[in-house]
């Protein structure tokens, strides 16, 4: 795909000019520059068409396939052709949804083109009862896609929700589909159906995806324009929203929230960041956790302040999504997550930072941690993309991993999925960046994995028990 790409632009740079030549040799001089305009509209949308180049191994243990727009969606990874090695799905703003194979090479049917492309991550459900998965992706241009394996689409499928949609798809049993549109909550059914009781009501719009435990859907929410804003909602899975909610948040939210029993009584809690730098940990009541909401530390002294994103943002805003493990072995969850402020927090279920946490890196961290043994030791470790363009990896004592951190050349607002792509027993690595897509072979072995992805598994269900 990508060599014909080359040869297509090639011809295109020959043949367009030599038929716009002729038109222009009858035509007077405004005439001329419309034809030239036309060949220059023409040429881009031509070539913006053709996907990006094929990968290249930067060295013997990273590969990398250039796109030529960001990549912030987060992958997700399945072995769809039961060959005992996973492939890959990821979207990119290039215009094109990818599924690759483990070396990231296009897979026949594929890439699938939406204008404008893909912020939105993939989520897998088995829509069509044959055991084997398909791709569910939210489009810039306002539609929810559902491929198959071999690039068909499911009957009933691209949905239209009319405005752009950023939230990744989260999947509940039937299966059924969370994901929220400019002000409309959805809950979908396996042929792209509104489920009884849905689309709900709600102010403003969702870059975030919800978090579900089947029986409870949370989300939080931003108003375009008015930084103020921020809401966070619940919902009953039957479209009921929950008393005490929505919730005023501080400022706008794009952080996705997580849904979790921390402390083993089986009482749930909401968590989510704000964009003024706040953690919040709500119940099902709409009440807040004592301890909570604790606030990111903002920019150190002395130090380089990290770039505001966008210009004139908060810099003390958390828009990535929480990570919830019990990383210390006491049968509580910690949370994990970053901040614009360039740091990394550890906080336990009372807002207490645990031992040398947060760890600063040069820029904000917007990417959502994995947590993953990858030293052998069967103790949780965290890996988080930051916009310096590194990607990072530290134990729970706040030590740097192996071989970390990975230079990737571009800033990191992607996700990254963790796993053994091969079956080998060793531990693979798949994010999105600036610059395209990266895998990282071999970083360590393969141990316990209790939020290897964004949004913690391959439904997006942001739950953590």
């Amino acid at each position: 795909m990508a060599e014909a790409g080359v040869k297509v632009r090639r011809l295109l740079r020959i043949a367009i000019p030599i038929l716009a030549l002729l038109a222009l040799s009858s035509c007077r001089i405004p005439a001329r520059e419309a034809v030239w305009d036309a060949v220059r509209s023409g040429l881009y949308e031509l070539e913006r068409r053709i996907p990006a180049r094929e990968a290249v191994w930067l060295n013997p243990q990273h590969r990398f396939r250039p796109t030529r727009k960001p990549v912030i969606s987060s992958p997700a990874a399945w072995d769809f052709d039961g060959n005992g090695t996973k492939e890959i799905a990821i979207g990119s703003w290039d215009g094109y949804f990818y599924l690759l194979d483990a070396e990231l090479n296009d897979l026949p049917g594929w890439p699938k083109y939406s204008p404008k492309g893909f912020f939105s991550s993939p989520a897998l459900a088995d829509l069509d009862g044959d055991t084997v998965p398909e791709i569910l992706v939210g489009a810039e241009s306002g539609k929810v896609f559902a491929w198959r394996y071999d690039g068909s689409s499911i009957p009933g499928f691209p949905v239209d929700l009319a405005d752009h949609v950023w939230a990744s798809p989260t999947v509940l049993e039937g299966p059924r589909i969370a994901i929220g549109d400019l002000e409309k909550m959805w809950l979908l059914d396996a042929e792209g159906r509104p489920a009884p009781g849905w689309p709900q009501p709600m102010k403003g719009w969702p870059v975030a995806t919800a978090a579900t435990d089947g029986t409870y859907i949370a989300l939080t929410t931003l108003l375009p324009g008015d930084p103020s804003e921020g809401s966070l909602y619940a919902w009953t899975t039957e479209g009921e929203l929950l008393a005490g909610f929505p919730v005023d948040l501080t400022l706008d939210s794009d952080s996705s929230p997580a849904l979790a029993d921390l402390d083993g009584d089986g009482m749930r809690w909401i968590i989510a960041g704000d964009d003024a730098g706040y953690l919040h940990v709500i119940d099902l009541a709409g009440r807040t956790r004592p301890g909570f909401p604790t606030r990111s530390e903002g920019p150190a002294p002395g130090l380089p302040t990290p770039t505001p994103h966008p210009p004139g943002g908060n810099i003390h805003s958390i828009e990535a999504s929480p990570a919830l493990a019990d990383l210390t072995g006491d049968g509580r969850l910690e949370i994990v997550v970053g901040s614009w402020d360039g740091q990394l927090y550890v906080w336990n279920d009372a807002g207490e930072a645990l031992p040398g946490w947060p760890q600063r890196v040069g820029d904000q961290i917007i990417s959502s941690a994995a947590l993953v043994d990858l030293n052998g030791d069967d103790k949780l470790d965290i890996v988080v993309g930051s916009k310096d363009g590194f990607l990072y990896g530290w134990t729970v004592e706040a030590e740097t991993l192996p071989g970390f951190p990975y230079d990737l050349g571009a800033p990191v607002f992607s996700s990254p999925w963790v796993g053994d792509l091969e079956g080998n027993g060793r531990a693979d690595i798949v994010v999105g960046a600036n610059n395209g897509i990266h895998l990282l072979r071999d970083v360590g072995p393969m141990g316990r994995a209790a939020w290897p992805m964004f949004h913690a598994n391959e439904r997006r269900t942001g739950i953590g028990d």
